[in-house]
């Protein structure tokens, strides 16, 4: 299926929403604006890969400029990368480039261009369920569509805070501490390049990434008193944009209750807040979908006999425990649960790792 049309009549967020609530496996392109084009690949709703004219090139360079691997080493690697996608991993250390580092830059690239793109509006967009990359410009990605969705939305809802702050190229920001390997990937660069003091004109420009994606993580940054930035004023820190911040850390690192946790507190402090609804929406999203990588939807449930343990188990356990048959597979289970999918599927997980549960 093929479908075409222009952000004036099908913005962006919720061409998103459909591709990612729809699962969809394709390439979504182009993405086209005054920025140029674009083409994501996704394979059921996760975002594989990107192509953009110029993208090696600039991954190679912000790699280089932060002495974080050899430009020609990370350029050769990218050239190598096979046309089906296989094997990459392997494919950047034989260059001896480590693959994190690609994926991450590549994954910057593409929020800051999903950021501008939201924000202008204009452009057209050509979804089909064709995934060759051959005679692509492409680079690795890790990201689902959701995550994408939610982060964008919340840069555009927090730019005017980072516009009032950093509100022209011609301010110099100078960093306060040393690059640490702790620190997020463009922070690590954005320090080394900023340790004499740089102009944020140039720095966006050296660099080759879009103005709201530079500007913001040097407002980042100014907020974590790691750099300073001649004439501006105070960054005062926002107690939602941080958990917010925490919130998609946890996420990213796969501690799906914690991060539940932190929802609930941003849900009963303001429902209303897009940005926490998004946010909720993308961490149950992540949840469910790494539960049914552990519970295949197609597998059956079987119910160990004579086990003691059930007797321990919370009602609404034992309501999900009455609908393995044997027969019923965890799609059917989900479906037929009086209880919320996630809830059903987090069910379903904990009798597997009791022992009560083995799937055929």
């Amino acid at each position: 299926m093929a479908l075409h049309g222009d952000f004036s009549s099908f913005p962006l967020p919720e061409l998103l929403q459909w591709l990612d609530s729809s699962r969809k496996t394709g390439t979504l392109q182009l993405l086209t604006w005054e920025g140029g084009e674009r083409a994501l690949f996704l394979l059921s709703g996760q975002v594989l890969a990107v192509a953009n004219e110029g993208l090696r090139g600039r991954v190679a360079r912000m790699l280089a400029l932060a002495k974080l691997a050899d430009g020609a080493a990370v350029l050769a690697a990218l050239k190598a990368l096979p046309p089906s996608g296989e094997d990459v991993d392997s494919v950047f250390l034989a260059h001896h480039v480590e693959p994190r580092l690609v994926r991450d830059l590549v994954r910057e690239e593409m929020l800051g261009s999903m950021v501008d793109q939201t924000r202008g509006g204009h452009g057209a967009f050509h979804w089909t369920e064709d995934l060759d990359r051959s005679g692509e410009e492409w680079a690795p990605c890790e990201m689902s569509l959701r995550e994408l969705l939610f982060e964008s939305l919340r840069w555009v809802d927090e730019q005017p805070d980072v516009d009032r702050v950093l509100p022209g190229d011609a301010l110099t920001v100078r960093a306060l501490v040393p690059p640490s390997p702790r620190q997020p990937l463009m922070h690590r660069i954005l320090l080394t390049l900023c340790a004499g003091g740089q102009n944020l004109g140039r720095l966006r420009l050296s660099l080759g990434l879009s103005r709201s994606s530079t500007s913001r993580r040097i407002f980042e940054l100014l907020r974590a008193r790691q750099v300073e930035v001649e004439g501006a004023p105070e960054v005062v820190v926002d107690p939602v944009t941080d958990m917010l911040e925490k919130g998609a850390v946890l996420v990213r690192e796969r501690q799906y209750d914690a991060a539940e946790l932190v929802c609930a507190t941003l849900l009963a402090s303001d429902p209303t807040d897009r940005r926490v609804r998004e946010f909720a929406r993308m961490a149950q999203s992540e949840h469910v979908a790494s539960l049914y990588a552990a519970l295949p939807p197609l597998s059956v449930p079987v119910l160990s006999p004579d086990s003691e343990e059930l007797s321990l188990l919370k009602s609404e356990e034992r309501q999900v425990v009455g609908l393995v048959n044997g027969s019923w597979d965890v799609s059917t289970l989900v479906l037929a649960s009086p209880a919320r999918e996630l809830e059903t599927l987090k069910t379903l997980a904990k009798l597997v790792r009791m022992g009560l549960l083995q799937l055929r």
